[in-house]
């Protein structure tokens, strides 16, 4: 009986290669060729099941250096036809916050999918000798044109100079998605600069004397002077109006006039401009600003936002109209608490909603509140959910507020599908895969199939989703799947029975013709051994005529002269 011994090293191809070729030297029997083919199958199925995991694992990595986009002081409201623009949008303080020695907002995290530009949300403001100061986070690309996702920025242009290039913290930095962080500045008199914080975390300072971008000293950039702070979006040097930012959710956004004297900003008004750029026919900017309802100090800002935005009572804020204020109060009105549900009856918390009314007025509500105790004012029409945020996607299916209900729960076009992993060749389920997919915000959900190659991803909106699937013993897999709503969908892999089918034949294809050869050497040496002439026996010769015999080297016979010819008997 042959025993077959399997080792679990791994070979590389030179290595593989002189361990076939040995088994082929040393292995008799009838399962030499099994051994082989075994052998190679796993090897093979092991490398690329490696290579697949380490591809997919750069891939989610950031190579290069992030683009050194700068961000634009606030400019006019009107820009350069022709571009590159610098769109800006968000809240800005009146006259209250002048002569600021310090600003500051809290930001939600959102991802963008920038499109060779960058986008990024912060506050900033212009000092008294006209330098500008800013600081927050930005999505931008890497000189490998990859996306460098949520890293917190700080940004300083001296006067009249607005070509500094900002500094850029880590990749995800200012992560993860969905999460806040507050961003801060002041003007630090021990060193006459101005430093950049997040949440508290020093980052950084505006360039001392003598140093490239220097923005000042003393009293020229001690506060603000006669400039308000701002809180805004922008997508920086861009060619075009077709970005999606956003939108982020500023709050709390506060100024002091004393150091470590913080306060509220009381009245924010809609600022819907251009960064730094002279003023000459341009696109109309089509990001916007809303006050949350019933919220005064938190604000959306960014795109799918109605423009003009709307106060914190649904009234349109055009450019330089209130956001918010301590005496802007929304008449009459419900207390309402809305909840939400996918198709299969599950609960989700949108990340923010949108109230359109037919009379013309639109309000906006965030998870801040988690839909409870809304203050929604009485429409002049009706209320209609037009917008609900679930990962960056409006799920909303238009439906009625019913004033009269204090609670009430509108249904959404959030689903559940089910992915079954199969081979490429026999559609046989593949047990163990690994399923990554790859959420519009770039947030995932990771599963593992069952016996049946199945897994099941629940909560997703209507999008197109990456798809990363590491098979055992198999090549892992990148796709693209459009979903649309509930069901099943199918995803083909090279499983191992897959790669046993391509690689197998080759194989045995090439060991079938190494035997051929060998036995076709061994034919003809063999033949070559039967075809080699052997030596003469020497034995006695005689006279051909007399028979005499003769002795050796005799050229005739003694006897009768007869010349020599040998017999050999």
């Amino acid at each position: 009986m042959n025993r077959l011994i399997l080792s679990t090293t791994r070979f590389s191809a030179p290595r593989l290669s002189a361990q076939i070729g040995l088994e082929v030297r040393l292995v008799h029997g009838r399962n030499w060729t099994l051994v082989v083919l075994v052998l190679a199958v796993l090897t093979l199925t092991s490398q690329l099941s490696t290579h697949g995991s380490q591809a997919a694992t750069s891939n989610s990595s950031v190579s290069g250096r992030p683009l050194l986009i700068r961000e634009g002081p606030i400019g006019p409201t009107s820009a350069a036809s022709g571009g590159p623009y610098w769109f800006q949008q968000g809240g800005i303080s009146d006259s209250t916050t002048n002569y600021s020695v310090g600003a500051k907002a809290t930001i939600r995290t959102v991802y963008d999918n920038v499109n060779n530009d960058a986008h990024s949300y912060w506050v900033g403001s212009f000092l008294t000798n006209g330098a500008f100061v800013q600081v927050g986070y930005l999505n931008t690309l890497t000189t490998s044109n990859q996306f460098y996702c949520c890293a917190w920025f700080y940004e300083s242009f001296p006067s009249g100079n607005d070509n500094s290039p900002p500094i850029i913290g880590p990749p995800g930095s200012a992560g993860p998605i969905g999460s806040w962080h507050t961003y801060s500045m002041n003007y630090n008199a021990s060193f006459g600069v101005w430093s950049f914080y997040m949440d508290n975390l020093y980052l950084g300072s505006t360039p001392s004397a003598g140093q490239t971008y220097y923005i000042g000293s003393g009293s020229g950039i001690a506060n603000t002077g006669t400039h308000s702070v701002a809180a805004l979006s922008e997508v920086a040097q861009t060619y075009d109006t077709n970005d999606i930012i956003g939108p982020a959710e500023f709050a709390n956004f506060q100024y002091e006039t004393t150091i470590n004297s913080w306060k509220m900003v009381p009245i924010g008004k809609a600022h819907i401009g251009y960064g730094d750029t002279p003023p000459s026919n341009v696109p109309p900017n089509p990001y916007s600003v809303a006050e949350i309802s019933g919220l005064p100090n938190d604000f959306l800002t960014g795109s799918n936002i109605a423009n003009p935005g709307s106060d914190q009572c649904g009234n349109q804020a055009a450019n330089g109209a209130d956001l918010w204020a301590t005496t802007l109060t929304c008449i009459g009105g419900n207390s309402e608490s809305f909840s939400f549900v996918t198709v299969d009856g599950s609960s989700i918390t949108p990340t923010w909603i949108s109230l359109n009314d037919s009379g013309g007025r639109q309000i906006y509500y965030t998870d801040n509140q988690n839909y409870n105790g809304l203050s929604v004012p009485n429409p002049s029409g009706q209320w209609t959910v037009d917008y609900v945020s679930w990962h960056g996607v409006n799920v909303a299916t238009s439906q009625i507020v019913n004033m009269s209900m204090p609670r009430q729960v509108f249904l959404s076009e959030v689903f559940s599908i089910t992915l079954a992993v199969v081979g490429y060749i026999y559609s046989l389920p593949v047990n163990n895969a690994t399923v990554i997919l790859y959420l519009p915000d770039s947030t995932n959900q990771t599963v593992i199939t069952n016996s049946n190659g199945e897994g099941v991803f629940t909560l997703l909106p209507p999008s197109s989703y990456s798809i990363h699937i590491k098979v055992p013993y198999g090549i892992a897999s990148n796709q693209v799947q459009t979903l649309t709503g509930p069901g099943s969908v199918v995803a083909k892999v090279f499983s191992l029975p897959e790669l046993i089918t391509i690689i197998v034949p080759p194989i045995f294809i090439a060991v079938l013709a190494s035997i051929l050869i060998v036995r076709k050497e061994q034919k003809r040496q063999a033949l070559i051994r039967a075809q080699t002439p052997t030596q003469p026996m020497i034995g006695p010769s005689y006279c051909m005529s007399c028979g005499q015999p003769l002795s050796p080297g005799h050229n005739f016979c003694t006897s009768c002269g007869t010349p020599v010819r040998m017999i050999v008997p």
